[in-house]
């Protein structure tokens, strides 16, 4: 009977000191304020940097498509020049009905500079909001011209 009194407080003793290092090593494990400080330190480092990296992404992104826009304006002005010199054989009531319509083209193409010119001149933050009116006036100037070449294309069929 002794001796399971005697295995009884040996397992007690060793459940207790068993118990008592795990408490030590959880205490331990914590990190000081320095540590935590530490780690707060590189957290909002690491979200500085994400955000410099958005903010790089962005003005590239508005870069390759004011570039895109600019080449894109060139074209369409190329092709009135085109269209422009080939109406000059046109009749004198032909000439006057395509003017008005190279008029309407070229307001067009003046207000998608105005906007691209805006673009520039916006941040990698709200460029977003410019290309959207970007967008709008570039499709005026489209519709504007593609009338004006269905309607001398008419012309030249007649």
């Amino acid at each position: 009977m002794q001796r399971a009194v005697w295995y009884i407080v040996i397992v007690a003793l060793a459940v207790f000191v068993t118990a008592c290092s795990d408490r030590e090593e959880a205490v331990e494990q914590k990190p000081s304020a320095e540590q935590r400080g530490s780690s707060a330190e590189e957290v909002k480092q690491e979200a500085q940097g994400a955000l410099a990296a958005a903010q790089q992404y962005a003005q590239q992104q508005k870069e390759a498509y004011q570039e895109q826009m600019q080449k894109r304006l060139q074209e369409l002005k190329t092709q009135m020049e085109e269209l422009k010199a080939r109406t000059a054989e046109a009749s004198e009531h032909a000439k006057a009905e395509f003017q008005e319509l190279l008029q309407d083209v070229q307001e067009k193409q003046e207000a998608a500079q105005k906007k691209l010119k805006e673009l520039q001149a916006a941040s990698a933050e709200t460029w977003e909001e410019v290309k959207v009116a970007l967008n709008a006036a570039m499709e005026e100037v489209q519709k504007s011209y593609e009338k004006f070449r269905a309607r001398w294309s008419d012309k030249e069929n007649v």
